[in-house]
């Protein structure tokens, strides 16, 4: 990814976060995942995302959980949208995926790694 632009878009701002989506050589990481969703999938995500930024993350592992090596999912029914803090009441969202089996797929976690660790040397 070394080659790669990163940069990030607001895509919610609340009293608690202001979350950011990751774009990769100027193309959202989301927006195509989220055009295969249906509306229900698409309204409950974003309900979630809206909740964080204003009131901070859930308690309830349903909705937002720890998958390991500071990557957090965003849960609705079976959509995954992994993130990361940053500093401060940053969370950037690097990708989303569709859930297949009882845990997560580890190639999904592994993008959102990588990711995760562009935007950093990009940031520093």
């Amino acid at each position: 990814m070394s080659a790669e632009t990163i940069e990030t878009k607001v895509v919610a701002r609340g009293k608690k976060f202001t979350i950011c989506e990751i774009e990769l050589n100027g193309s959202s990481t989301l927006k195509e995942f989220t055009q295969t969703l249906t509306g229900d999938q698409v309204a409950g995500t974003i309900a979630i995302v809206r909740y964080i930024a204003d009131n901070g993350t859930p308690e309830n592992t349903s909705k937002f959980n720890y998958e390991g090596e500071q990557i957090w999912a965003i849960k609705y029914d079976q959509v995954r949208i992994y993130c990361f803090f940053d500093a401060g009441c940053l969370l950037i969202l690097t990708n989303g995926v569709i859930k297949k089996g009882q845990k997560a797929d580890p190639n999904d976690l592994k993008r959102a790694k990588k990711l995760r660790k562009a935007y950093l040397r990009r940031r520093s």
